[in-house]
């Protein structure tokens, strides 16, 4: 047995699929197969892995042997780190960026990791922020920023950072941001409006439909429009609503023509969060930095 034959089972284990830990190792799945068959040879062939539902998943041994080759993987890290953390980090870094945090991102914090580690080549790739914690688990990414609500899991082989908090408001471009009398709107005064909003996927259009549907409510979209900067502009042009970071509205130029309104009944807490591997990892002092950063950037 030896340590790539480990990392071949955990990546198999953790990402459900041959495929998937070929994508997370840089290997082929050929090669991600006979890793995996030298390491059930190396455990006397015991059921770690019960093939007979597909996809193949662990046994109760399986789950035992999983947790036993994360704490080998995440020694030897620990190990490396130990003897490379003053080496001057180079390399490809892979990071994600939730939609809509590129303005936030893409600016003076990239700028400070492309001064301080020169030799890093960044890949920077923009998803919703579910699909970022599934590339982390899966390791397709080093570190990712997004979105998170309370909603959100994350597994055990990952750490979050908070970095800074956001509020995700209801704009509107023909009504007041509160009723006449100056109480707030609720939820069912708004239901013969129509909605600007982001395609399936978006974690703020999925609370907002959950919270029409709780007090049985129409939810109209007149279009999904794909990037909240496009939404305020056809806002602003013909009226309706959206859903809009409150950090993002005040920075469009198209904040002179909406109002955000006061809805009692509707409100979407959410945090900046950095989302990085448990383990040590050789980048770990360039997402030090990205953390410091994000954090100055978001006071």
């Amino acid at each position: 047995m030896n340590l790539q034959d480990i990392e071949a089972f955990v990546a198999v284990a953790e990402t459900g699929s041959v495929n998937r830990a070929a994508v997370r190792l840089n290997l082929t799945q050929p090669a991600v197969t006979r890793r995996v068959q030298n390491f059930e040879a190396a455990m006397k062939d015991a059921p770690i892995f019960n093939r007979e539902v597909k996809p193949a998943v662990l046994t109760a041994l399986g789950v035992h042997v999983l947790a036993q080759c994360r704490d080998v993987l995440t020694a030897v890290a620990k190990l490396q780190a130990s003897t490379t953390k003053h080496a001057t980090p180079v390399g490809e870094l892979k990071i994600g960026v939730a939609h809509g945090l590129g303005g936030i991102v893409l600016t003076s914090p990239l700028d400070a990791l492309r001064r301080g580690f020169p030799q890093i080549k960044l890949q920077i790739g923009s998803n919703w922020t579910r699909d970022l914690i599934e590339d982390m688990r899966s390791g397709s990414l080093d570190c990712s920023v997004g979105l998170l609500t309370d909603d959100h899991i994350i597994p055990n082989t990952l750490v979050r950072h908070r970095l800074g908090a956001e509020q995700v408001v209801v704009v509107s471009a023909n009504k007041a941001a509160t009723k006449a009398n100056g109480a707030p709107w609720h939820l069912r005064d708004l239901a013969d409006e129509g909605w600007f909003l982001n395609p399936h996927g978006c974690g703020c259009r999925a609370f907002l439909m959950k919270s029409y549907e709780r007090q049985q409510l129409p939810l109209h979209i007149i279009a999904e429009v794909f990037g909240e900067d496009l939404q305020l502009s056809l806002l602003a042009h013909s009226g309706g609503l959206s859903l809009i970071p409150r950090r993002q509205f005040y920075e469009s130029s198209h904040r002179h023509h909406l109002q955000i309104l006061e809805v009692c009944d509707f409100a979407l807490p959410m945090h900046v969060t950095l989302i990085r591997q448990a383990a040590p990892g050789r980048f770990d002092a360039v997402t030090d930095l990205l953390t410091t950063e994000l954090r100055a950037k978001l006071s």
